[in-house]
């Protein structure tokens, strides 16, 4: 089984997109044809979290009765599970909702 065979098993992830994987992969030095048995399982593990990070950002879709969303949340909390369990905390620290300061609005009409 391929690195990339391997990520795409994870729950959610069958339909990720491979060019974006590719991606992924080839920040943490990896390609996605490598066997999945040559790599540490730790490595694997934090590419398997950067791609649920990565797929929080994918959009909704909907056309007639066809609807695709996605578990946000589980991807959230499986990401921080695999970062904090392999090393990466600080990475499980930056993950969640972005928080925006109110801003202040001027009555100018």
């Amino acid at each position: 089984m391929t690195l990339s065979e391997r990520i795409l098993t994870c729950p959610g992830l069958a339909d990720f997109p491979a060019g974006h994987l590719e991606h992924i992969l080839a920040s943490r030095s990896l390609s996605g044809a490598t066997d999945a048995n040559k790599v540490e399982l730790s490595t694997i593990n934090l590419a398997i979290a950067d791609t649920l990070t990565f797929a929080v950002n994918m959009p909704d879709f909907s056309e007639n009765k066809l609807s695709i969303s996605y578990p946000r949340s589980y991807f959230i909390n499986t990401a921080k599970m695999l970062y904090v369990n392999n090393g990466e905390p600080e990475k499980a620290s930056l993950l969640g909702r972005a928080k925006v300061r109110p801003g202040i609005a001027r009555n100018s009409w």
